[in-house]
């Protein structure tokens, strides 16, 4: 009686091709910086011309390993390629189409990054098995309601730096504004740069800028002559010439408010 070998149970040793190994080589190559275990993989295969059954067990295993990261971004770019070229997209496929140029610039999280594999096996088997387009609305409406909550939150964490900022201007300055409402806060800034805008419109503040053609020296140098302004000494005149327009202005402000 003829004894059969037991077959073997299980998944039997994946074939890769040499045209597959070529193309994952060189997209390792274009990766820059890479990771040890990527320039140990690119090692091992160039040394064995690419043939995997020449490595080693421990190299197989290691070729494998990099290789899953490689085949979901071409399953990524397949997809994207697909999808670009048709003319009008639906808002999922548009969402897709966003999040993978997110992924070429390497501007993808570890969240977002999943997002984008998941949107990609979903599609896939939305197309495969005909499922109703809602299906995937559903998940984009997930989607979103997820990147609105993350605005949402760095929106509130920018308000909560700029209060910050302003309370310490305030300190830096030695202004005390513990006993002033927000609103009071919002005018005092708002009213000094309405202040400065004036100033720098200004006949002596222009003419600075216009000789000058400089940013960092015209506030330095239009203090200084209206110091020097103030010290002219105007022979025969009881009272300075510049006092008699300080009084002019000042009753021309108040005419004005009447």
């Amino acid at each position: 009686m003829t004894v059969e070998k037991a077959k073997k149970r299980g998944r039997p040793a994946q074939l890769l091709q040499v045209a597959e190994l070529h193309a994952f080589v060189e997209y390792l190559l274009e990766k820059d910086p890479r990771t040890d275990l990527q320039n140990q993989v690119i090692d091992a295969l160039e040394a064995e011309d690419f043939n995997f059954e020449m490595l080693s067990e421990a190299q197989k295993i290691l070729v494998k390993e990099a290789l899953k990261p490689y085949r979901e971004h071409l399953k990524l770019q397949l997809l994207f390629d697909e999808l670009s070229k048709n003319p009008r997209q639906t808002e999922y496929e548009a969402k897709f189409i966003e999040l993978f140029h997110a992924y070429q610039d390497n501007q993808l999280g570890v969240a977002e990054l999943n997002i984008l594999k998941m949107m990609c096996t979903r599609y896939l088997n939305f197309k495969a098995q005909k499922l109703q387009y809602a299906d995937l609305e559903l998940y984009l409406s997930q989607i979103q309601k997820k990147d609105a909550g993350k605005k949402r939150k760095a929106e509130n964490n920018r308000k909560y730096q700029l209060g910050g900022a302003v309370i310490a201007a305030y300190k830096e300055l030695g202004l005390n504004i513990d006993t002033l409402t927000p609103d009071q806060v919002r005018k005092a800034i708002v009213g000094n740069k309405r202040i400065i805008n004036k100033i720098e419109k200004s006949i002596i503040f222009e003419q600075i800028d216009m000789d000058l053609d400089t940013l960092y020296f015209r506030w330095p140098i239009f203090l200084k002559v209206i110091d020097k302004l103030a010290m002219i000494e105007y022979e025969g005149e009881v009272v300075p010439e510049y006092i008699k327009e300080i009084y002019l202005a000042l009753s021309e402000c108040k005419a004005g408010k009447k």
